[in-house]
């Protein structure tokens, strides 16, 4: 476990799935941890089953709201006045999955703006409070590996985590000279919220996780906890010397 006392981190998205699970481990490592989720409801659910998150400085805002945003990181500008720490980690339910050309111009733009343009305003809001830290900060942005490969049906959502790619690591070189360290981690298949509504929904529900699974080489699904594995390392000192990388947590998807 990494030793992350005294730093101040922040994790978007942090009520469910991979955000919750990094989340946990960054408050197991010691870290004040900072989140939010557009749910109140939903922290009390999460503090119900793991009372050791407590600590954790929740938040219910909606990161697809540019004044929400703003609001957000003054309010974490003046109570903290730094951040060590940022995972930008951003789900969304409309995804501009389906053709194309039949996409409508409304579901374009909802998906590019949560999937890309929000993190994109994090970024600028985290790298600012990190530039009043003498010792930097470490950025780590949860990408995928359909920001790795072509997305036949999903164009859209491929293209904003391109775009979480090109942004990490063009980033990386700009601010490394002035202690940020930047990197993203790229999920393949994992078995959060998401993806047990689209099983759910399912015709046959295990009959398609089968099928998934059929597509990984490790022949499963990835836990939220594995990637949030990925996630803390690069946020510790242990990866100190990583920047502008892109590690893949797939169980061999990419490859093959």
């Amino acid at each position: 476990m990494s030793n992350l006392t005294g730093k101040v981190a922040l994790v978007t998205g942090g009520s469910q799935g991979i955000g919750l699970a990094t989340v946990y481990q960054l408050v197991a490592s010691g870290a004040k941890v900072i989140t939010c989720g557009r749910s109140s409801g939903k922290w009390a659910d999460v503090l119900a089953r793991f009372p050791a998150l407590d600590g954790v400085d929740f938040w219910a805002v909606d990161l697809t709201q540019p004044s929400s945003l703003k609001n957000w990181f003054a309010d974490i500008r003046q109570r903290y006045g730094r951040l060590d720490i940022a995972v930008n980690n951003f789900a969304t339910g409309n995804r501009g999955v389906g053709s194309f050309a039949n996409l409508a111009e409304d579901e374009l733009t909802t998906a590019l703006h949560a999937a890309l343009r929000a993190p994109i305003a994090c970024l600028q809001e985290e790298i600012a409070l990190m530039l009043t830290n003498k010792s930097g900060g470490v950025i780590v942005n949860v990408s995928s590996v359909n920001g790795l490969r072509a997305t036949p049906g999903a164009a859209i959502y491929s293209a904003a985590k391109h775009g979480i790619e090109g942004i990490s690591k063009s980033l990386a070189l700009e601010y490394i000279s002035q202690g940020i360290r930047i990197n993203s981690v790229a999920p393949g298949v994992t078995l959060t919220p998401s993806w047990e509504s689209r099983l759910a929904a399912a015709e046959s529900p295990a009959k398609m996780k089968a099928e998934v699974e059929a597509l990984v080489p490790l022949q499963r699904f990835a836990t939220p906890e594995e990637i949030a594995n990925a996630i803390v390392w690069l946020c510790s000192d242990a990866s100190s010397y990583v920047v502008g990388h892109t590690l893949v947590v797939d169980g061999g998807l990419s490859q093959a």
